[in-house]
């Protein structure tokens, strides 16, 4: 294998000396950062805002920390705090107002980068390309805190180099000459001669990005417990319930998209709407408030649904493989629906063990207690125990908690932000992971 140095080598050979090399540094260890430093590069880019700042104590001073991922506005005020060189993900105008509101309290003017959504996918985030110049005037006019140093964008994820050259044009377009962040391992070379002046290159550089390998047995343990989570794995409910969540949220003034409920998927229902209330307005919402909102909610999910939303396809074949294996299957889930917690035995033929919902803990995902209480209650090794998962804050969970994690992706967020919460494997779907157990179960 190249050692780092020479990767670095390698892609600075097709980067003009014009162009700056952000070394995408996310879940690398800080000595694999320190090769690249003493390699001569000193831009990193990182999407975790803890990763960052335990990176920022270890690591040398003159380092430029980009940060590169979806940043929530609940941590902007820890990323201020670390001064990072960049933000180059500021994909709503709600999170710019939030980081100049940052910014201006902690006395200083953070430089960022507009984050353009002109890809394929509607899973990538980012400012339609349509309102960008306005967004830019806005901010140059009333917010003072901040500096809009230039773009970013991420081209859609295919072979098909014309439509890749499109995303590019069109961002290339969008600019005044500022800093261009375009182009990551697959595409920077096109990102370049479209006009990126930089790019972001992290596999090229530390090697393909995953949690390692994927053994038959990812440890020398038999498997006798799996902890199941509910929505978007057991039932195909999550469409429901985001436009249940967007739905009831902005009607009582706390406005919320399907695709923040995703983000926020595993959290009980107060701990969603305490969450958004205090971004929102700075204090808790009111007890009265919650039972408001989470009545509605749960009324207009009804509707949708009859009050069964069907479930995952193929997720009644992975629970009836392990009961047949000898294997108990639970549930850990944040929800308090009761009729769906009370369907689960019924729609799934008595298969499970016990359930965890959210009337068993005091706090919910992403704190690890609902996993742990599962783990204790089954009286198994961790070594022994498996969680499967699909949303980024209960993967959060079960890592806290020290469990081998599945993340089988069925909703509308990408892989990344799974691996993102350093879930062990990612899979597609539940006939993915059924050939996974099958073969981990057979050796």
């Amino acid at each position: 294998m190249n050692t780092i140095r020479e990767n670095i080598r390698s892609v600075r050979a097709h980067i003009p000396a014009s162009v700056t090399l952000v070394c995408v540094s996310k879940y690398q260890p800080i000595e694999a950062i320190r090769e690249a430093y003493e390699a001569g590069e000193r831009h990193f880019g990182e999407s975790r805002v803890q990763e960052l700042k335990q990176k920022v104590s270890l690591l040398p001073s003159d380092i430029h920390w980009h940060f590169i991922g979806h940043l929530q506005t609940n941590k902007v005020r820890d990323l201020i705090k670390l001064r990072p060189y960049l933000i180059q993900s500021v994909d709503s105008e709600h999170l710019l107002q939030a980081i100049n509101d940052e910014a201006a309290k902690q006395g200083i003017v953070q430089d960022v980068l507009l984050e353009v959504h002109v890809a394929q996918e509607t899973t990538k985030t980012g400012l339609e390309a349509s309102n960008v110049l306005s967004i830019l005037d806005f901010t140059r006019t009333h917010l003072h805190s901040i500096r809009v140093r230039g773009l970013m964008a991420m081209a859609t994820n295919t072979e098909d180099e014309t439509e890749i050259r499109r995303c590019f044009t069109e961002v290339k377009q969008l600019s005044d000459g500022g800093i261009l962040s375009m182009g990551m391992s697959d595409d920077y070379r096109i990102a370049i001669e479209c006009g990126s002046n930089m790019v972001r290159i992290g596999s090229m550089i530390f090697g393909d990005r995953s949690s390692g390998s994927t053994p038959e047995k990812p440890f020398g343990h038999t498997i006798k417990a799996v902890f199941f989570d509910q929505d978007g794995v057991l039932y195909n409910s999550m469409p429901y319930h985001a436009e249940s969540w967007a739905w009831a949220m902005t009607k009582h003034g706390l406005p919320y998209t399907a695709m923040e409920c995703y983000r926020n998927e595993g959290r009980t229902s107060t701990g969603v709407i305490q969450e958004h209330h205090q971004q929102m307005y700075g204090k808790d919402a009111s007890p009265e408030l919650i039972k408001a909102i989470y009545k509605d909610k749960t009324e207009h999910f009804t509707q949708m649904t009859g009050g069964f939303p069907g479930i995952i396809p193929n997720v009644d074949k992975v629970l009836y493989f392990l009961r047949s294996h000898g294997v108990q299957c639970w549930v850990v889930t944040g929800s308090g629906q009761r009729n769906l917690i009370d369907a689960l035995n019924k729609t799934f033929d008595n298969v499970f063990t016990g359930i965890i919902s959210s009337f068993d803990v005091t706090k919910g995902k992403p704190d690890p207690e609902p996993y742990l209480k599962a783990w204790e209650r089954s009286g198994f090794k961790k070594e022994e125990c498996m969680v499967v998962e699909n949303a980024p804050l209960g993967v959060r969970a079960a890592k806290a908690a020290g469990l081998y994690t599945f993340a089988v992706n069925t909703g509308p967020l990408p892989d990344e932000e799974l691996w993102d919460e350093k879930a062990d494997e990612v899979l597609p779907d539940m006939q993915a992971l059924l050939a996974r157990l099958t073969a981990i179960l057979s050796v």
